[in-house]
C-alpha cells in the first residue's frame, strides 16, 4: 500500500489538521472504495482492528495523524532533540516544554497556542496524556520548566533524579544529594524544585515506568508502536465481536477468546493463498447474503432457505441444518476421516470454524483445515442454487470408494 507512507510523510512533518471532519470525509471516500458504493457489511472499527485480534488492519488515518504528532511531543518530553532545534520550535516562548506538557502553561500563555503546529500538537497530546498518566510522572523536570530561558542547559534534573523512595512515598533528596550529580543547583534553584514538588505530591508520582516512557526511549518504529497502544484504546470496547457471540449462540456453548486468537494468529498463517484466507474471514464475520437478510430490506423475497425452501434461510441453517447441506457434510466427514485416518466428529465448530486440535500431529491438524476450506469454498460457489454440489467437484471419486462406503 503506498498511500499510506505518503500519508505518513505529511502527519509527520505537517501535523496541524485540527477538525475531525477531514477525517470523516476521508473514512467516507474509503468505505465507498471498499464496498463500491453500498453498504458496508463489516463494522468499520471490525476493519481498522489488529489482525492478531481478529481485525483486518485497514488503516486509520487518525490515529495515524495522532501518532505522527506524538513523536514531536515525545521530542519535547526528552529534550534530546538538537537543542538549537528545540530552541527553534519554542523562540518565542518564556517557559520550558515540560510547563506546556504537565503544569497547563498553555492557558496563561496564549502566544503558545497562536502557533497553528504547535497547538495542534498539544490538541493531541491533551487527547492521550491523561491515558498515559494518571499521576506525576517521573520524566519531569521542573527545573526546565520554570528556568529553560535563564539557564539554557543540556541535562536537566528530573523528578527520577532528585526523588528517592522511603516507605511507599517519594521524598526530596537534600540539596547537597542533588548538587553532586547536577552542577549549578543553588539554593534559589533548590527552593523551586521543592516549591513544584509540594505541588505535584499533591497528586502523586507514578510508582513504575508506564507505556510512554517505553516510547520515550525508542529510536526505532516509535509510529507503529504508538499507532498500536491508539488502536487498542479505539477498539478497547470491541473486543467480543458480536459475531462471535452470534457463533456462540449457534452452537450451543461458550467459545473461548483463546480458541478464536488460534484462528487468527495461528490457523490463518498455515497458508499464504489470500482466498483460502479470504473464506475463512467471510465464515467469521458471517459475511455471505442470507434469504432472511435480503427479505428484510425486499419485500418481495422470499426468507425460506434457497435450497430446501422449508425452513427460514438463517446464516447458520444455510451452512449447516439445512436438510440438503447436511448431506453434503456428512459427504465431505466421511472423505476427510478417510484421508486422515483419524475419527473426527461431525461438528460445526470444527467443519466450519476450522476449530479442530489434533494432537501431536500438526501436519494432519494444517491438511484438515485446508479440506475443510476447500468444501467450504465449494459450497459458496453454489450459494443460491437449489441443488449441493456434487462431491465429485469436491474430490474426485472411484468406483473403489463407492462400494467401500456403501
Amino acid at each position: 500500500m503506498s498511500i499510506l507512507p505518503k500519508m505518513i510523510f505529511l502527519f509527520l512533518n505537517i501535523p496541524i489538521i485540527r477538525s475531525i471532519q477531514r477525517f470523516k470525509n476521508w473514512n467516507k471516500d474509503l468505505s465507498k472504495f471498499i464496498w463500491g458504493g453500498k453498504k458496508p457489511r463489516i463494522k468499520r472499527t471490525h476493519l481498522i482492528d489488529e489482525k492478531k485480534r481478529g481485525g483486518l488492519g485497514l488503516p486509520n488515518l487518525q490515529l495515524y495523524h495522532d501518532a505522527c504528532g506524538l513523536t514531536w511531543i515525545k521530542d519535547w518530553a526528552t529534550l534530546k532533540k538538537t537543542l538549537k532545534i528545540l530552541t527553534l520550535e519554542g523562540a518565542d516562548l518564556r517557559s520550558g516544554w515540560h510547563a506546556y506538557l504537565w503544569y497547563d502553561k498553555k492557558s496563561i500563555e496564549k502566544n503558545f497556542g497562536n502557533h497553528f503546529i504547535r497547538s495542534s500538537l498539544m490538541k493531541i497530546w491533551d487527547k492521550y496524556k491523561r491515558r498515559f498518566h494518571l499521576k506525576t510522572p517521573l520524566w519531569i523536570s521542573p527545573l526546565e520548566a520554570c528556568e529553560r530561558k535563564e539557564l539554557g542547559r543540556d541535562n536537566w534534573p528530573r523528578y527520577k533524579d532528585i526523588l528517592i523512595r522511603t516507605n511507599n512515598n517519594y521524598q526530596i533528596k537534600s540539596q547537597e544529594d542533588v548538587s553532586k550529580h547536577f552542577t549549578n543547583i543553588g539554593w534559589f534553584q533548590y527552593i523551586q524544585l521543592k516549591e513544584y514538588y509540594t505541588k505535584d505530591k499533591k497528586l502523586g508520582f507514578e510508582d513504575q515506568e508506564g507505556y510512554w516512557e517505553m516510547i520515550m526511549k525508542l529510536e526505532k518504529k516509535v509510529i507503529s508502536k504508538i499507532y498500536k497502544k491508539l488502536l487498542e484504546w479505539e477498539t478497547e470496547t470491541d473486543l467480543i465481536k458480536e459475531c462471535m457471540s452470534k457463533w456462540a449462540k449457534n452452537l450451543g456453548k461458550s467459545i473461548q477468546l483463546a480458541e478464536w486468537e488460534k484462528c487468527w494468529n495461528t490457523r490463518l498463517k498455515h497458508t499464504y493463498a489470500m482466498d483460502l484466507k479470504e473464506n475463512w474471514i467471510k465464515i467469521f464475520y458471517r459475511w455471505y447474503w442470507t434469504p432472511q437478510k435480503m427479505a428484510k430490506f425486499n419485500k418481495n423475497a422470499s426468507n425460506k432457505c434457497w435450497k430446501c425452501g422449508v425452513e427460514v434461510g438463517t446464516f447458520y441453517h444455510c451452512w449447516w441444518t439445512c436438510k440438503k447441506v447436511k448431506v453434503y457434510w456428512k459427504e465431505v466427514h466421511w472423505r476427510i476421516q478417510k484421508m486422515l485416518q483419524i475419527r473426527i466428529d461431525l461438528n460445526p465448530k470444527y467443519f466450519l470454524l476450522g476449530m479442530l486440535d489434533i494432537d501431536k500431529d500438526r501436519n494432519k491438524e494444517v491438511l484438515f483445515n485446508y479440506l475443510t476450506t476447500a468444501a467450504r469454498m465449494n459450497l459458496a460457489k453454489f450459494w443460491k442454487d437449489k441443488e449441493i454440489p456434487e462431491i465429485r467437484v469436491y474430490a474426485p471419486t472411484t468406483e473403489a470408494e463407492e462400494e467401500t462406503k456403501s
